[in-house]
Formats: structure tokens, C-alpha cells, sequence
């Protein structure tokens, strides 16, 4: 899988939320790779508003057909498809994000990725990672818990504890390495964790729908397997010790509850296994021992 397949993935995996939003189609669709004051995956919004902050035109050239500045860094996939309207609104939030911001320099690992002390809010990295599809998903949380999202296969993968990644090779690679995991994997899971009618065993390919932002910066997750279209989104328990996952759906059947190796998996509804009325909403909790 090569960084040309990914940029396909980058452009046709995210569903735009919030369209009218400038701050929202920000952070779904750059937020990513582009921090305010420092080097991320890509410049500084500082840097940005540097060289765009009078000419919206040349920003949404550039970001419509970009090319290959810096030696060592992944290319920008195009935005095309964001359309011309929305661009533009970016263009503008750029610039007052960026606004009284001077640029920081991270010195120490990978040089583009947010250090544990200066992550606030949640960091989601679109990024191949070990033991998963190229579609993968990396995101921190707060604190010392990060986890892998499968997109090919729209389900968690696994959860790691420590730091979050060392992404250098991946991007010196310009997409064709692995990141590397700076952590240990604390908990894997094998399958999807609800089984029934239509949950688990499907015969149709799982179809990832994108993903949308809380505002507390934690990804929602939308895809559709076995005939259900599903909203999932993790965040860690307050003690460390699991997380929860919060579910939406549009099921028409009982859901019965997965039994996970190493962890323990708890409905909101209290029964292993829900009605077609609780698998509308609910959240599940894990554990692991």
C-alpha cells in the first residue's frame, strides 16, 4: 500500500459534517495534520497564514492541486472535493486561528506528532499502523491511553498504553513504512463486539461512512456493517483502567454482547444481550484484567 492508495483513502473515506462550520471542516478534514503554532504532519497554521494570509485565491489553488515542497515529508492530498466555498472558509479560520500565534519549535522523536505533556485534546493521525488494514486510524486520548480504528474493517483494533506514535519513518517514507507504536498494546480484539442477526457474521464488506468531532475533540466514528449503520465513539474512563464506548444505531434487531479475551465488556443497559430498542443507543464498557 503506497502513499498514492492512501491520499485515495484520505479523499474518499470522510464524509464532511458541519459543511457550514469553518472551524468544524477544520479539524475533520485538516486538524490532523496541521496544528496552530508547530510543525505537525504538514506547516503551522502560523506558517500558513505567513504566505496565505492576502492571497485566499493562491490558498485554494494550493490546496485544490498541491505539490511537494519539503524533502522528508508526506505530500498533501488534494482538497478538491471540499469544493471551492469551503476552502475559502478554511482560509479564513486559518487566519484567525493563527492570529497573535508565533511558531514553536518540539525538538526530541518524531517531529511530527504532539509530545503527551502538550496534548490537550484528543490527536487523531490517519496513518498505517501494525496489525491493521492501510485504512487505519490512530487517535490519543487524554492521558496515556491510544487506540487503533480500523477503517477497512470498521472496528477498534487494538489499544496501546504509553506514548502515542513514532510516526518518523511513515513520513520520511512518504507514506510506504509503518509507524511504529510508542507504547505497549494493552487489550486486542479479535471481532466486532455485538453479535446478532445482522452484527457480526455479515456477507457484505463493512463500508466506512467517515467520522465526525465531539467537542470535546474525540473522533465519532460512522460506518455500516451488516445491514446496520453504526456511530461509535471511545473515550477513556476517568481511573485508566477501560474505556467506553458509546453506540448509536439504526438496528431492527436484538444485539447480544461479544465475550472478550482479557477484558471484561459491560452494557449501559445491564444485560448481555439488547433489545432491538436499546441497540439504538447505548454504551458499552471495557475493561481489561
Amino acid at each position: 500500500m503506497k502513499s498514492g492508495l492512501l491520499s485515495v483513502f484520505l479523499l474518499t473515506s470522510v464524509t464532511t459534517f458541519g459543511a457550514d462550520d469553518p472551524a468544524k471542516l477544520f479539524e475533520v478534514h485538516c486538524g490532523a495534520c496541521h496544528a496552530v503554532d508547530h510543525m505537525r504532519v504538514g506547516p503551522s497554521l502560523v506558517e500558513i497564514t505567513g504566505i496565505y494570509r492576502n492571497n485566499p485565491d493562491g490558498f485554494v489553488q494550493w490546496c485544490v492541486k498541491p505539490g511537494h515542497k519539503r524533502p522528508g515529508v508526506i505530500e498533501m492530498p488534494s482538497m478538491a472535493h471540499l469544493g471551492e466555498p469551503a476552502l475559502r472558509r478554511i482560509h479564513a479560520h486559518v487566519i484567525a486561528a493563527a492570529a497573535g500565534k508565533t511558531e514553536q519549535k518540539i525538538a526530541g522523536g518524531d517531529p511530527y506528532s504532539i509530545p503527551r505533556p502538550m496534548l490537550r485534546r484528543p490527536q487523531v493521525q490517519r496513518i498505517f499502523l501494525p496489525d491493521a488494514s492501510p485504512a487505519a486510524i490512530a487517535v490519543a486520548l487524554p492521558g496515556d491511553l491510544s487506540y487503533c480504528f480500523d477503517a477497512g474493517e470498521c472496528r477498534l483494533r487494538y489499544l496501546w498504553k504509553g506514548g502515542f506514535l513514532d510516526g518518523f519513518s511513515y513520513w520520511k517514507g512518504n507514506g510506504s513504512e509503518i509507524a511504529k507504536l510508542d507504547g505497549e498494546i494493552i487489550y486486542r480484539e479479535e471481532a466486532f463486539p455485538l453479535t446478532g442477526d445482522a452484527a457480526g457474521n455479515e456477507t457484505r464488506s463493512p463500508k466506512f461512512l467517515g467520522y465526525n468531532v465531539t467537542k470535546d475533540g474525540l473522533p465519532s466514528f460512522r460506518y455500516r456493517r451488516g445491514g446496520i449503520t453504526w456511530t461509535e465513539t471511545i473515550q477513556a474512563l476517568p481511573d485508566g483502567s477501560g474505556i467506553e464506548r458509546r453506540f448509536q444505531s439504526d438496528a431492527q434487531v436484538p444485539l447480544t454482547l461479544a465475550t472478550p479475551r482479557n477484558a471484561t465488556l459491560s452494557s449501559s443497559h445491564g444485560q448481555p444481550t439488547l433489545t432491538a430498542a436499546q441497540a439504538k443507543s447505548f454504551t458499552l464498557t471495557l475493561r481489561w484484567k
